[in-house]
């Protein structure tokens, strides 16, 4: 793995802690040390890019459920308000990246495709 990709994965994992922590705060009152915050997040990335999103959701909500002990509902609000968060967030991280790199040349972060094959591309994959 390379620093640029050290550095994205360190943007994603603050992005999943800021969301993370707004949700726990805003829906149950609850202040967790940041420690616990931190290593759920860092857990909640490697599981939702590594593996798979939704795999991602249910162990952030089993972890809000068993250690957290929070309601069901307030472990289901947390955990899709967190995961939805991320998910917007690791997009317009990608969307920006991609445009610096295509504008300025970076060979890495290019968008290396045509027009018309982006459209095809979303066309026919689902």
């Amino acid at each position: 793995m390379s620093i640029v990709d050290t550095v994205i994965y360190a943007l994603l994992v603050i992005v999943y802690y800021m969301f993370l922590k707004t949700a726990l705060e805003v829906f149950t009152y609850k202040k967790l040390r940041n420690y616990s915050i931190l290593t759920i997040s860092i857990l909640g990335v490697v599981v939702s890019l590594k593996i798979d999103l939704f795999l991602g959701i249910l162990v952030l909500f089993i972890i809000l459920l068993r250690p957290i002990k929070l309601n069901l509902k307030e472990a289901l609000v947390v955990a899709l308000t967190a995961e939805f968060g991320f998910l917007l967030g690791v997009i317009v991280i990608m969307f920006i990246l991609t445009t610096a790199g295509t504008v300025f040349g970076i060979e890495g972060l290019e968008l290396n495709m045509t027009w018309e094959e982006l459209f095809h591309y979303i066309t026919t994959h689902p």
